[in-house]
């Protein structure tokens, strides 16, 4: 009976030290960097693996503007992407993309109506992968700090239309996490605002 009581406890023992080393390890990947200065902020940018969010985005044109709320899923290592457009029609439009292959699922709307009514979310201007990329290659770029935010504000090198010149990546120096991103045109007015409404990022 002793025996047997003596191996259980070594089992639960081994069990509770594995449970400790999963947590810490998820807890240590996901939004635990420390940003204290500009340096810190522009690491915490290009270190970005992967991140899930819940995002709701404005995009604003001469004709209308429209908002949509999205769950966004990014790896960038694997190139692989997914949106998943929330709408008040419980339509549900998931638009994938790996390795540069856009899927656009859904079975209640023709691809023509998706296609018109939301191709600026078949893009990778949405996407925190297309910001870090056009970071890395811009030669005019700068990040800004205020009392509530680091900025990270780049001009977009040999930008491909005039709705997306320049962007601003906000990152709130209190939680520690990225807040908003602000894309706008050539006159430098915004056409595009996203609000992360919850990330989880892993460095």
């Amino acid at each position: 009976m002793k025996k047997n009581f003596t191996f259980t406890t070594i089992i639960f023992f081994i069990i509770f030290i594995i449970l400790i080393c999963f947590f810490y390890k998820y807890i240590k990947n996901v939004n635990t960097i420390s940003i204290k200065n500009k340096e810190d902020a522009e690491k915490y940018i290009l270190n970005i693996k992967s991140y899930r969010a819940e995002v709701e985005v404005n995009i604003s044109s001469n004709k209308n503007q429209n908002t949509y709320e999205l769950l966004q899923e990014e790896n960038l290592k694997d190139k692989k992407s997914r949106q998943e457009v929330i709408n008040k029609e419980g339509n549900r439009i998931v638009i994938e993309s790996i390795m540069g292959k856009l899927i656009i699922k859904n079975t209640n709307i023709n691809l023509k109506k998706v296609y018109e009514n939301y191709n600026y979310l078949a893009e990778n201007t949405l996407y925190l992968s297309s910001f870090i990329e056009e970071y890395k290659k811009s030669n005019k770029k700068e990040i800004k700090e205020n009392d509530k935010y680091y900025v990270v504000d780049i001009k977009i090198k040999k930008y491909k239309n005039d709705y997306n010149v320049r962007k601003k990546l906000f990152i709130d120096k209190n939680n520690k996490k990225i807040e908003k991103l602000e894309v706008y045109d050539i006159n430098q007015k915004r056409t595009i605002y996203i609000l992360y409404k919850k990330i989880d990022i892993n460095n």
